[in-house]
């Protein structure tokens, strides 16, 4: 079961990771061209993507890829583990991460809490007997808090344009899209283009939320420009997690300089939503497509095997396509094995599991060449198990 995950989890991370490379490459150009709510909505590419990945490969029907894809298809056709730790410890290093990537979340949320202390209501807001905010705060029951000096250190224009800015953050449900996103970087902990693309994410729902207050208030731009400036120099970390603050760790140039766009109109936004949905739906085939390649073109490998379990030998012969797994039993053991190519095109990974009465002894992983024997032994006496191995590859 953990040698499964960990190959799922390394082969969605791969995707992932082309998935985010290209809408960080296109995210300034669409900005320009169909408008910052594109941009926004574009990183839906990333979950789809992520979401094909993962689903089963027998669902992926074979389609021919675009030669964009085919780098992607070489990676996932001969992805294997890079050592010979065993994958069980691998899978629970990233389980480990995994769960200290969501306490730190957690964590922060709480920091967050203590710092705001008691939160009092006030014509439609809440504000914080700290100085933090302000922020649209909360997953089911969402509300907008604000620093204790916000209404003296704002003017009646400033607090109406940051108090629309959090509440758009509230209509769209920002707090959701921001959970998904820590999910991502908790499970992909490990891949630093998750944490880089999710500061991006971020990023993006701001200016995003920007330009509807600017719609609105068209004629506001300088006093937008000011508001955000005050609260530039009180930015920090601990905006982490799913609150949506009116200013965090993101840089404000990128936010001022995106206050000089001018928004789109019906047709750019139409084209825009078109566009978005083409990407989605475009993620999933061309991730489904480049699966289904690779099952397609997946290598087949015969393995020729001596089993000596105590007065028992046999001599099977195999026949599993790479990422197949098979298994050979004799009275008291049962041997579940996987031929995966390696990095080198004459050596293989024969990854297996030994089982002794149902209980697992042992999950041995080989690394062997092409044609040469490869030996595995476990256990003592005449209970002991000898099992050797050749390994070639079918034409």
């Amino acid at each position: 079961m953990a040698n499964d995950l960990t190959f799922v989890i390394a082969r969605a991370a791969l995707f992932t990771s082309f998935a985010i490379v290209l809408v960080l490459i296109a995210r300034k150009p669409l900005r320009r061209w169909l408008g910052v709510a594109t941009v926004d909505q574009s990183w839906l590419f990333v979950p789809c993507a992520t979401t094909a990945a993962l689903l089963p490969g027998t669902v992926a029907p074979v389609v021919p890829l675009a030669p964009i894809l085919q780098p992607i298809r070489v990676l996932a056709a001969h992805s294997a583990p890079a050592t010979t730790t065993p994958i069980e410890a691998l899978f629970l290093l990233w389980a480990a991460g995994m769960v200290l990537m969501a306490a730190r979340f957690i964590a922060a949320h709480y920091v967050f809490l203590r710092q705001a202390g008691d939160l009092s209501a006030y014509q439609g807001f809440y504000v914080a007997s700290g100085s933090v905010g302000p922020a649209s705060v909360g997953l089911f029951r969402p509300r907008i808090v604000v620093p204790n000096d916000f209404i003296q250190r704002c003017s009646a224009l400033e607090q109406t344009l940051i108090l629309a800015h959090e509440q758009i953050h509230i209509d769209r449900r920002d707090a959701l899209a921001n959970l998904l996103c820590a999910i991502f970087q908790c499970g992909f902990w490990f891949n630093p283009l998750c944490h880089f693309a999710a500061r991006r994410f971020r990023q993006d729902q701001e200016i995003a939320c920007d330009a509807v207050v600017m719609a609105t208030h068209p004629h506001r731009r300088r006093a937008y420009a000011h508001a955000l400036l005050k609260f530039h120099t009180g930015a920090s970390e601990l905006y982490a997690g799913i609150n949506c603050p009116w200013q965090s760790h993101h840089p404000t140039k990128e936010r001022l300089m995106s206050l000089q766009l001018s928004s789109p109109g019906t047709a750019r936004r139409l084209a825009g939503r078109c566009f978005v949905a083409v990407l989605a739906a475009g993620a999933m085939a061309a991730t489904l497509g480049a699966r289904a390649e690779q099952a397609a073109a997946a290598s087949t490998y015969s393995v020729a095997m001596t089993l000596d379990a105590g007065a028992e030998h046999a001599a099977p012969r195999v026949v599993a396509k790479a990422g197949e797994a098979f298994a050979i039993a004799s009275d008291n053991w049962r041997i579940e094995l996987t031929v995966r190519p390696a990095q080198s095109f004459n050596d293989v990974w024969i990854v297996g599991k030994l089982i002794k009465n149902e209980k697992v002894v042992g999950t041995p992983t080989l690394l062997t060449r092409l044609g040469e024997k490869a030996t595995v032994k476990a256990g003592d006496g005449e209970q002991a198990l000898g099992l050797s191995m050749v390994v070639s590859k079918q034409p």
